[in-house]
């Protein structure tokens, strides 16, 4: 890792804990206060295009293993199975991550424990109940796995994979499903991930 990435990680981890002693809590009881939420159209963009980016993964993973069967895989196959892999990989991460952290939701979703009904902030360390687990957000995690993978694999829609990653991310703050510092997490554990898995393609190209 050179030195502009580390220090991006490094100003990444402050921001996580600047945000859970300064700002999370602030954040969720404004948005709350002023009934963010109300406003549906969020849900198409914080819930909406996560899963129809899901089924294609599913649908590709069945596309590649006829071609791989068949010996019919092209480059562009290899560059879709490194985004699909990246993003598989980071929901396992996340999923362990989520266990060790063990956060407070925002709210109560399925009769969990939050800062909003309940009052509690904080972590329950190595739960792995899979009730609190807010810490890091797995929707942030996999846009950014998706999106730097892409990114860097199809530069020619940038403007398309920047658009996608903020309108989760930001809707997902609106919403309060997140505290900021989760969704800062998530989207270092992404891009970490869809970095490289990006540049392993990148890599081998050369080498070719």
């Amino acid at each position: 890792m050179n030195k502009k990435g580390l220090l991006l990680i490094i100003l990444g981890i402050f921001s996580i804990f600047f945000c859970y002693f300064f700002v999370d809590r602030q954040i969720v009881w404004f948005l709350y206060e002023h009934n963010s939420r109300q406003y549906t159209i969020m849900r198409f963009f914080s819930d909406d295009i996560i899963s129809f980016i899901k089924d294609l993964v599913f649908v590709f993973y069945v596309y590649y293993f006829i071609k791989l069967i068949l010996k019919k895989v092209v480059d562009i196959d290899t560059k879709f199975l490194l985004v699909a892999n990246a993003i598989i990989i980071g929901q396992f991460i996340k999923d362990i991550l989520k266990g060790i952290f063990g956060r407070y939701w925002p709210e109560t979703f399925k009769n969990n424990p939050s800062l909003i009904r309940d009052n509690l902030y904080g972590f329950n360390w190595f739960d792995f109940d899979n009730i609190n687990n807010s810490f890091p957000s797995g929707h942030a995690t996999f846009i950014f796995s998706f999106s730097v993978s892409m990114w860097i694999l199809f530069p020619k829609y940038r403007w398309l994979w920047a658009l996608l990653t903020f309108l989760v991310v930001v809707t997902q703050l609106l919403q309060y499903f997140h505290f900021a510092s989760d969704l800062i997490a998530g989207s270092m554990l992404g891009s970490i991930i869809g970095y490289y898995a990006a540049q392993s393609y990148i890599k081998k190209s050369q080498t070719v």
